[in-house]
């Protein structure tokens, strides 16, 4: 879900992709061809992936690795047309839970459980992180980086004025009061990218609304949105704009971040995986200053208030490749020791593996990742982004209905309608 990615010219033109194709081959040379589509655009994950390959190519000579590339933005679309085409990447980067189920169902998607039983490789990898790419009885995936939703602090700030984080949401919306009664914005938030503002309901939605009532409007096996969770999550996230900067829908992520590393706000909602982004801006700030701290539980509200929000991101391999064996291979490599380290020191992501789970301080003394993974251990599950979980018509009503939201265009009441009337309209067309 990582956003920091932006627009940048592909390795290869989408167009030509299709024209040429993408698979698994055999070169002149007698070696293995393959292909790997990822979103890892930007740095540092950039530089550390092409190491990666490097390292992979040179212990297996006999293997070529073929990079495909697509920005973030265009990522989900892209990946729907190359998976379903006669020539699909061998190898690709994919979000867990219902976006790669739809894969799955329609066969797409290659079983690993024989090969991660067989290579003991399963029992190496967290338990929890491994859910998102779980389908019935198999594995479809492996989780590459670890992420969640939570409160980015500024620990000056918090200290200046005793505070610390809070336990329940009557405690956080005190403590809103209290910074900005001291002249400081409590809340930066940019949805320009309005993914930022899916997040939030994301969590929102999970905290008031049962969890098998979520589950079934979602999967649209009931579809019908009409629990009153649904409102009193979008009125929370209406009323937190008071405690926002103003013009919200106008700005992105860096805004954001500035202003906590500025002291121009006290919090921001982020990603675990924004670490990384606030080392590469300001890593003193982000090793003395950056405290975080998951969404405070909302009393009353009937959802599930022990999740911390989020989902790993992960990869998976075609049904279609011809060399499912060096293609395994390949993720292997990708939870050896030395690449989680590799991960972890220049681009410092954290994947499933137990090792690196149960025992990150060994490897890193980055304290907001250590914090942050405390919280992630303690979740008792995952929860899959709003915006890759929907059906793409409910989706996008959400986002362009949190916009409007931000921009005091629409009431939540009335988005409630328009969520309701999309999913009526998709579970319509899925013939529910």
């Amino acid at each position: 879900m990582k956003k920091r990615i932006k627009r940048l010219v592909v390795l290869l033109l989408f167009t030509g992709l299709l024209v040429a194709g993408c698979g698994a081959g055999q070169d002149d040379d007698g070696k293995i061809t393959l292909t790997f589509m990822h979103r890892w655009t930007m740095e540092p994950m950039k530089s550390a992936t092409e190491e990666m390959i490097a390292e992979f190519e040179k212990e297996n000579p006999d293997i070529n690795i073929e990079v495909i590339t697509a920005t973030n933005d265009s990522y989900k679309q892209k990946i729907k047309t190359v998976i379903n085409s006669d020539d699909p990447p061998d190898i690709f980067f994919t979000w867990g839970d219902e976006y790669l189920d739809k894969f799955v169902r329609e066969g797409l998607v290659l079983d690993l459980l024989p090969q991660l039983e067989e290579s003991g490789t399963l029992g190496e990898l967290e338990e929890s992180q491994m859910t998102a790419f779980q389908y019935e009885d198999g594995v479809y995936g492996i989780p590459v980086k670890v992420d969640a939703k939570l409160w980015f602090y500024n620990k000056d700030i918090y200290e200046r004025l005793g505070l610390t984080p809070p336990n329940t949401y009557a405690e956080f919306l005190e403590q809103l009061e209290l910074i900005q009664d001291a002249g400081i914005t409590p809340i930066y938030f940019g949805n320009s990218d309005p993914y930022a503002g899916a997040h939030y309901l994301t969590t929102l939605n999970q905290k008031c609304v049962p969890e098998e009532t979520l589950k079934a409007d979602y999967s649209l096996e009931d579809g019908s949105f009409s629990d009153p969770g649904y409102l009193q999550a979008l009125e929370i996230y209406k009323d937190l704009h008071k405690y926002m900067n103003q013009d919200t829908a106008a700005y992105d992520w860096s805004f954001s971040y500035s202003g906590l590393i500025n002291q121009e706000c006290a919090l921001v909602y982020d990603q675990y995986v924004t670490i990384a982004d606030s080392m590469e801006m300001d890593p003193e700030f982000t090793r003395e200053h950056l405290g975080v701290f998951p969404f405070p539980k909302i009393e009353g509200a009937r959802g599930n208030q022990e999740i911390v929000t989020g989902t790993p991101d992960g990869y998976a391999i075609s049904s279609k490749t011809e060399h499912p064996e060096e293609a395994f291979q390949f993720l292997q490599y990708t939870l050896s020791k030395e690449n989680t380290l590799r991960y972890l020191t220049e681009g410092y992501w954290v994947n499933g593996t137990k090792d690196m789970f149960e025992n990150l301080e060994k490897y890193t003394d980055i304290q907001p990742l250590i914090e942050g993974m405390q919280y992630i251990k303690n979740s008792p599950a995952t929860t899959p982004w709003l915006d890759t979980e929907l059906d793409p018509k409910i989706a996008q009503t959400y986002l362009n209905g949190l916009q409007q939201i931000d921009t005091g265009e629409i009431t939540p009441e009335n988005l409630l309608k328009q969520i309701q009337q999309a999913a009526q309209s998709a579970k319509y067309e899925k013939g529910n």
